[in-house]
């Protein structure tokens, strides 16, 4: 490369550091053998560009202060690019045809303040350029191989992958201690999902308790509390991604609960089971995080005309104002408070009944206790395959087909017991139950209730004043179909004649029930 003529331009001095490690060099010492340099050429124009934490081994993760480079040096405001080496400007092949590409047509030199200098402006200086690209693109690969594999055997171990512990734990002599209180807390806020409750509350509860999340020292938000409580850690697992420890690695990292999961060398907080029953509710099409809702019915109850569900509304007159449900099609407003007094008068009748199975249970479904066997002796097979390759008493074939065969299994046996899940939660609110619970319920709670104990609620237009009394015009049926308030005394039977009656005038029959 030519000797450069002194203070000929600005010179763009750019600092890549990845991460910080006791072996890397600092940006301010790169700045200082970059700028020493600069003065040694007479280049006193310059501008600095800095990216902390950036690698340039992806190409896919962006480097702003690189691109802002590259965006001056087309806009002609730079005479020349000065970096410490090589591997601080560019690590892929891909990456560096772009930057050859960008300094040609200027003809921008590029010189380092370690090595030797590049001068993309020949064609013999591009090739040299290429060949050292190619050189450390397989530095890459190879130190990237030698991670994986050594992240395959400690995660084959059953230790814990990463530097940030996870909530409930402490990192103690390479292992997770649990931490009792926030145990304490995890335990709370599964049972309190479990029963209704909302992210929202977890978080708010484990910020009252004092409770930071690990990595930011910041309160827990719902996201961050759904994160902690879907962490297999909790239960004795870790993760790995990918999906096996066999395949090859994917840029696109999947949840943690998505991932495979390989038993660990600490004390678990939760079951197994239990952690699969709560990450099956937390990660539902529906949101959990907890919107505020105000009334009992809106969006559960439903028009006894046309089965749209309600909403709520307001009517008012010269004198007062009051809540309503409303039908678009058919229901221009109907009082809402006695038909939620109505409706809360026979859920709290059914929660003070001593077994809830008639009318909780699902009538036909898998066995969950089988299952749940199966899966626990097949995990047990998958150990025992790894074990045995890791001890070379079978083939890397054997092993892919073994886990293959059994990962398959266990994601059937997954899918079944995912349907079990909601009769788990419906039995985990009750039992036993009192006007109390419902006393003390939130309305995110009671709504669950009403959906558990009384999914179908069908409101009828009142009809012409008087308005009949609220059984008339608002139907009430349990999980089985049946009617509730059940018809017990003679002043019962002539309640379901005039609700009979009733529907009948829209059309629509009282017994059996279809249910939603």
């Amino acid at each position: 490369m030519p000797t450069p003529a002194p203070g000929n331009g600005v010179t763009a001095i750019y600092l890549r550091l990845s991460k910080q490690t006791d072996r890397s060099v600092s940006l301010d010492a790169q700045l200082a053998e970059c700028m020493a340099l600069c003065e040694r050429n007479g280049w006193t124009d310059t501008l600095i560009y800095r990216d902390e934490s950036r690698s340039a081994s992806n190409a896919r993760r962006k480097r702003p202060a690189y691109e802002r480079m590259l965006a001056d040096v087309r806009a002609g405001q730079v005479a020349r690019i000065v970096c410490r080496d090589d591997d601080r400007l560019v690590r892929q092949p891909i990456e560096l045809e772009g930057l050859i590409n960008t300094l040609e047509p200027g003809a921008v030199p590029v010189w380092f303040a370690a090595g030797s200098e590049l001068d993309l402006t020949t064609s013999r200086g591009r090739e040299n350029a290429r060949i050292r690209g190619a050189i450390a693109r397989g530095e890459v690969e190879r130190k990237s191989e030698r991670q994986k594999a050594s992240n395959r055997h400690w995660v084959a171990s059953g230790r814990p992958l990463g530097t940030v512990r996870p909530f409930g734990y402490t990192y103690a002599a390479g292992t997770l201690t649990v931490v009792p209180k926030e145990a304490e807390s995890i335990r709370w806020a599964v049972d309190h999902v479990m029963r209704g409750g909302t992210l929202s509350d977890v978080a708010r509860e484990w910020t009252r308790r004092g409770h930071t999340v690990p990595k930011t020292k910041g309160p827990y938000s719902w996201p961050a509390a759904k994160g902690a409580l879907t962490n297999p850690y909790i239960c004795g697992h870790l993760q790995y991604q990918p999906s096996t420890i066999l395949s090859p690695e994917q840029s696109k990292r999947v949840p943690a609960w998505k991932a495979e999961l390989i038993k660990g060398e600490w004390e678990p907080i939760i079951t197994r089971e239990q952690w699969t029953d709560v990450v099956q509710v937390l990660t539902r099409t529906r949101s959990r995080a907890g919107n505020y809702v105000r009334y009992l019915g809106a969006g559960i109850y439903r028009c006894g005309v046309c089965d749209a569900p309600l909403r709520t509304g307001w009517n008012a007159n010269k004198t007062k104002r009051w809540r309503t449900y409303k039908c678009v099609g058919h229901l221009g407003g109907i009082s809402a408070e006695p038909i939620d007094a109505y409706v809360t008068e026979i859920l709290t009748s059914l929660l003070m009944v001593e077994d809830f199975t008639d009318f909780l249970a699902d009538a036909h479904g898998p066995d969950r206790g089988v299952l749940e066997a199966e899966r626990k002796e097949l995990e047990g097979e998958l150990d025992a395959l790894t074990a045995s390759y890791a001890r070379r008493a079978i083939r890397l074939p054997q092993l892919e087909a073994g886990t293959a065969a059994i990962e398959a299994r266990l994601a059937e046996i997954d899918e079944a017991l995912a349907g079990t899940v909601e009769q788990e939660e419906r039995a985990a609110r009750y039992g036993p139950a009192s006007r109390e619970q419902w006393e003390s319920a939130t309305i995110e709670q009671r709504r669950l209730f009403l959906k558990d104990l009384l999914p179908v609620v069908r409101v009828f237009p009142a009809g012409s004043s008087p308005a009949p009394p609220v059984p008339v015009y608002v139907h009430a049926y349990d999980r089985r179909g049946r009617l509730r308030p059940m018809p017990l005394e003679p002043e019962d039977l002539e309640t379901m004649h005039r609700q009979e009656a009733h529907a009948a005038r829209f059309g629509k029959t009282v017994w059996p029930a279809k249910m939603a």
